[in-house]
């Protein structure tokens, strides 16, 4: 059986800090951009949900993911409500569930599109102004209810991540 050296020890503590580097600076970013918004846990929790976070190397990136992230979790909301029109449930308040339908897949398919390719382009002003769009447009769907929303929590974590996202694009 061999001994390993005091080089061989040195080399591999020298090659292990390394590789967790990256990873303490990617937190360390996450955590300090995330302090700046409204809901700092919440956003440190989204963007860590995201396997992509451990790779991202400034804050528009982190603003690509959040925005990845509202994009999934307003799936959520507009599936429930395509339902319910679907199966003609709650007749009462069609009319607020086709324009939150509206509103949504402009959301997902239009705005927060918009908001990443302006993230990439370093143009946060405009992924800024999608980002107020998505909060006023999640916030229009609840109110549209009067109080009788069947997506009010669902409609309180996007407006919950589109106000995290305004925050990070105004960091740039």
């Amino acid at each position: 059986m061999k001994h390993f050296s005091l080089n061989t020890l040195l080399c591999t503590i020298v090659v292990a800090s390394i590789a967790i580097a990256p990873c303490e600076c990617d937190d360390k970013l996450i955590t300090q951009t995330c302090s700046k918004t409204p809901y700092p846990a919440q956003c440190v929790s989204y963007i860590k949900a995201n396997y992509k976070s451990n790779d991202v190397k400034g804050v528009a990136g982190l603003g690509i993911i959040m925005a990845q992230g509202f994009q999934l979790k307003a799936q959520a909301p507009k599936d429930i409500l395509s339902t319910m029109l679907s199966a003609g449930k709650r007749p009462d308040i069609r009319i607020p569930i086709i324009a939150c339908l509206g509103t949504y897949n402009y959301l997902i398919n239009t705005a927060i599109p918009e908001a990443i390719d302006a993230f990439k382009l370093g143009i946060p002003r405009l992924a800024q102004s999608y980002a107020n769009m998505a909060s006023m447009g999640v916030s229009d769907c609840e109110r549209r209810f009067n109080g009788k929303s069947p997506i009010t929590n669902e409609n309180n974590i996007t407006h919950e991540i589109a106000l995290i996202l305004v925050a990070i694009a105004k960091q740039l």
